[in-house]
């Protein structure tokens, strides 16, 4: 009964994707599918916050960068899971790859990165930040990004928007390789350049130099093995019974926005925000705390991690199943994703955060939002 209560959410959700995938009807059958959808949103809501959870108590045992490891690669299994889903109903959609992939960097860059600057400046002025971290996380999302969403509209052995089938498999490719080198730059050779300036510990009054000389946080010794163990466990299941639920949501919001005339990139807007809430929250909450390069570890390892292994997932698997998929941007959009971009790089040059920058990050974050609805 203990763990029946403290684990309600996963229950719940386990209950409910029973129903859906072995006695309630198909969700195409069901009406007033946004009804559903709203309460499936919010079962699967609930359910991907214990998934941030375990992530977060992982993150403890094992010292980051291990735990935001953990945390972006459980969005990304989900991520892709809806992606091939929308690929493979109905008559599928082909444009859904590309809006998920630019949402959730508008995500990251204004509405995660941004309101963190706005939360962190409003809470404690200027913020310190580790500009070496910052910049790769960067200097990997700028080209990995243009690869992606904007090359594909000057490519020209295909028409359109759309990367020929060598094309997706090389980009898949690089994009895994340049996140194989970072990995190794993070977790080993340049771990220190992902550390918060002033560690737990130290006085913000300190100057970056004194603070390194304060502990840090635990990096994984002496470890119970057993609570990772059981940690581990309750995180794989309810990532399983996410992705179940996510399927039959992706569907349900299909149908209803297309009912209501909604635009189609908003399905993709829609999903991106759902997968990437518990990351967003944590974000805000460390930037809160006075911790802004732990938000900025998190968003821009959000982001990262969907164009480098969202992203080369989705290319193998469309390249294999003979599946056209569009993922060159329209020029409104490629602007948008530009000036978020450049400014992001800008606002970390200086190596401090205030709330003028994460206020303009944020507004063009709106703005996209803005132009789904007013192209």
């Amino acid at each position: 009964m203990k763990i029946l209560k403290k684990e309600a959410a996963f229950f719940i959700a386990l209950v409910t994707a029973m129903y859906l995938y072995l006695i309630g009807p198909s969700v195409e059958l069901m009406g007033y599918q946004l009804v559903v959808a709203a309460a499936l949103f919010g079962i699967i809501l609930a359910c991907i916050f214990r998934v941030a959870h375990f992530a977060d108590h992982l993150a403890e045992m094992l010292g980051e960068p291990y735990g935001t490891l953990l945390l972006t690669i459980s969005a990304t299994l989900i991520e892709v899971a809806v992606m091939i889903t929308a690929l493979t109903h109905g008559d599928g959609n082909p444009t859904f790859v590309r809006d998920t992939i630019a949402a959730t960097l508008f995500i990251v860059l204004g509405g995660m990165m941004g309101l963190s600057m706005i939360i962190g400046g409003s809470y404690h002025l200027d913020q310190t930040i580790n500009t070496n971290g910052a910049h790769m996380y960067l200097g990997l999302l700028i080209p990995l990004a243009l690869l992606t969403l904007v090359l594909p509209n000057f490519t020209t052995t295909t028409a359109g928007p759309t990367l020929a089938v060598s094309q997706e498999v090389f980009i898949g490719v690089i994009a895994l390789a340049l996140y194989g080198v970072f990995i190794f730059a993070q977790t080993k050779r340049y771990r220190n350049f992902f550390d918060d300036p002033f560690p737990f510990g130290a006085s913000r009054s300190d100057s970056p130099q004194e603070a390194k000389t304060h502990p840090v946080t635990n990096r994984g010794h002496h470890l119970n093995w057993t609570e990772v163990s059981k940690s581990f466990f309750w995180l794989s299941i309810c990532l399983i019974v996410v992705i179940l639920l996510i399927e039959k949501l992706a569907i349900l919001i299909g149908i209803g926005y297309a009912k209501l005339g909604f635009p189609s990139t908003l399905n993709g807007t829609t999903v991106a925000i759902l997968v990437l809430a518990p990351e967003w929250i944590a974000a805000l909450n460390a930037a809160k705390a006075n911790h802004l390069q732990r938000s900025l570890n998190i968003a821009l390892g959000s982001g990262l991690a969907t164009l480098s292994l969202s992203v080369p997932v989705m290319l193998f698997w469309v390249a294999y199943n003979h599946h056209q998929i569009e993922l060159g941007l329209h020029a409104r959009e490629i602007v948008m994703l530009l000036a978020s971009l450049w400014v992001a790089h800008v606002s970390i040059s200086t190596g401090k955060s205030n709330i003028m920058q994460g206020a303009i990050l944020f507004i063009l974050f709106i703005s996209s939002i803005f132009l789904i609805f007013n192209p």
